[in-house]
């Protein structure tokens, strides 16, 4: 399990529907999410960029960097997400600093694979 899934696993969290936007391309980003149940694919308007699973957030770059969404978020299967928003974010970076570094982690797993991407293209 992952150390984010197990800060949030016993929280409530909303439950979407298949098929449910979370988020556009194109958005003001000042809620990132953690994914509890289900998956979330991430998009761009030629495809899926990325399917992710319980316990791994998204939408946290818009909320660190304040610039609009780069991809949209659309719920593949039934989901239950926690969202996060900017102070909580900030409070869970101050309180809980490996939340921070399992952040950083999957931002840095996210580059790499974009560049392992680029480099076979």
């Amino acid at each position: 399990m992952s150390v984010i899934l197990s800060m949030f696993e016993a929280t409530q969290g909303t439950r979407h529907e298949a098929g449910t936007t979370i988020f556009s391309r194109g958005d003001a980003g000042n809620i990132m999410y953690v994914i509890l149940e289900g998956q979330v694919d991430l998009r761009i308007t030629d495809g899926i960029l990325e399917t992710l699973g319980p316990g791994e957030p998204f939408g946290e770059m818009s909320l660190i960097d304040s610039e609009p969404r780069v991809a949209s978020a659309v719920t593949r299967t039934p989901c239950r997400l926690m969202s996060i928003t900017e102070r909580q974010f900030l409070d869970l970076i101050h309180d809980t600093p490996y939340f921070g570094l399992e952040v950083m982690k999957v931002m840095a797993k996210r580059l790499r694979r974009m560049n392992a991407n680029a480099g076979s293209a």
